[in-house]
C-alpha cells in the first residue's frame, strides 16, 4: 500500500473532482464522481506479482513516481518535501527526515472527508438530472434536482485487497458515510475492489451494511494465470460480493476487461457469453448493476475498434440475460453511438457503476 502524505489540509488535497458526462472530446459517455487520492496501491504489485493487464500503468505514466515505483514494480525514491508517498510493510516506512505524520494516522484525512460530506452539491444540468454530473468543490450552486456525490476511493488501488491494519482508511469512510451525523447529505462511498471472501469480512465483519457505502466486485474473463497471478479466481470473487449482498450491502460488479479469450481459455469469441452466463448465475440476483469494459492494450489506454467492442459487449449481455440478471446494465467509457446500440437507450438514461 502507497500512501500519499499530505501536511495539506485543504479537502482539494485529499479529493479530486473528476466530472462527466462527456470527457475525451465528447467521445467518451462517464458520470463522473469524486476521487479519493489518499492510498495509492495494490496487493498484487506488494507481493511482487502485479497483474499484466493494469490500467493504472496507464492512470500512473504520467507520474514517474509512481509508475516507477508501483505500477511497474520498482523501487520508490526517498521522498521530498512534506507531500510525499510512503510505502507500507518496508523496514524503514517514513522513510521521511521531515518528520511527518504517519500514513497510518487517519486524522488529516478524516478531517478533509468531513468537510467534504457537510457539502450539498446539486445537479449541475438541471435539465438533464439524470447526467449525474455534479458541481465541483469550489462552485456554490443550489438546484431542487438535488443530486448525492459519489467518492470513488477504489479508482486508484484496490479497496478492500489489503488488511484493515494495512489501510485504516477504509474504516474511517465506512464511520463517516454510514452515519447521519457525518454525512447528512447522504453523499456515497464507491469500494471497488477484487477481493475474496476472508479479505472483505475482515472489513465488513463486525458493521452494519449501509446504503450510502456500494460496493464493486471486478471480475473480468480475462482473469487467472498469466493475467492476474495474485488474486483470487472469479468465483472467489463472486462468494465475496454475494457474502456482501446478503449482509445487506450495495453491491455491484464491473466485467472488465472482457475480451475474446486469452492464452489460457483460446480466442473464443463465445468466452464473454459464457463469463456473462456464469455472473448472472452467481449474483444475477444479489447484484444491482452489470457494468462491462472491453480490453485496452498499452496499459489500458488504447480501445479495441467499435465493432469489436460491440461483438464482446453484446456477447457478455447476451449471456447476462440468459444466465437470469434481469438488472441495469452499463458500459464504462464508451461513446454515444455504441451506448445505443448495445443498450437501446440514451447516454443520459444509462446507470452504471459510478452513479450514485
Amino acid at each position: 500500500m502507497i500512501y500519499r502524505a499530505r501536511s495539506s489540509k485543504a479537502v482539494s488535497a485529499w479529493i479530486a473532482d473528476k466530472r462527466g458526462v462527456f470527457t475525451h472530446a465528447g467521445e467518451t459517455v462517464c458520470p463522473g464522481f469524486h476521487l479519493y487520492r489518499g492510498f495509492v496501491g495494490c496487493p498484487a504489485w506488494a507481493a511482487g506479482k502485479p497483474c499484466t493487464y493494469c490500467f493504472l500503468k496507464a492512470t500512473f505514466r504520467h507520474d514517474p513516481e509512481l509508475l516507477k515505483g508501483v505500477a511497474w514494480g520498482g523501487e520508490l525514491p526517498d521522498c521530498a518535501g512534506c507531500e510525499h508517498v510512503v510505502v507500507v510493510g518496508t523496514s524503514d516506512p517514513d522513510r521521511c527526515d521531515l518528520q511527518c505524520s504517519s500514513p497510518l494516522d487517519v486524522t488529516p484525512a478524516r478531517a478533509a472527508v468531513t468537510t467534504w460530506l457537510a457539502q450539498a452539491r446539486n445537479c449541475k444540468t438541471c435539465s438533464n438530472p439524470g447526467a449525474g454530473r455534479t458541481h465541483s468543490l469550489k462552485e456554490a450552486v443550489t438546484c431542487d434536482r438535488y443530486q448525492p456525490m459519489v467518492l470513488n476511493a477504489g479508482e486508484l488501488g484496490d479497496s478492500l485487497g489489503f488488511t484493515p491494519e494495512e489501510n485504516p482508511h477504509v474504516g474511517m469512510f465506512l464511520d463517516l458515510f454510514s452515519d447521519p451525523a457525518t454525512n447528512p447529505h447522504g453523499h456515497k462511498l464507491l469500494l471497488v475492489t477484487k477481493a475474496g471472501l476472508e479479505q472483505t469480512r475482515a472489513h465488513l465483519d463486525e458493521r452494519q451494511a449501509s446504503s450510502n457505502v456500494i460496493l464493486s466486485w471486478s471480475i473480468g474473463n480475462l482473469y487467472g494465470a498469466p493475467w492476474e497471478p495474485y488474486w483470487e479466481t472469479a468465483s472467489e470473487r463472486e462468494e465475496a460480493a454475494a457474502w456482501a449482498a446478503r449482509q445487506g450491502w450495495r453491491v455491484r460488479v464491473r466485467l472488465d476487461p472482457l475480451g475474446a479469450g486469452g492464452p489460457e481459455i483460446g480466442n473464443d469469441p463465445n468466452t464473454p457469453r459464457v463469463h456473462g452466463i456464469n455472473v448472472a448465475l452467481a449474483l444475477g440476483g444479489l447484484a444491482e448493476v452489470m457494468t462491462l469494459g472491453t480490453f485496452r492494450h498499452r496499459g489500458g489506454r488504447v480501445k479495441l475498434p467499435a465493432e469489436e467492442r460491440v461483438i464482446i459487449d453484446g456477447s457478455a449481455i447476451e449471456g447476462l440475460r440468459d444466465g437470469g440478471y434481469e438488472g441495469p446494465i452499463a458500459v464504462c467509457k464508451e461513446t454515444p453511438a455504441v451506448i445505443r446500440e448495445l443498450l437501446g437507450i440514451e447516454p443520459g438514461e444509462m446507470r452504471c457503476n459510478c452513479m450514485a
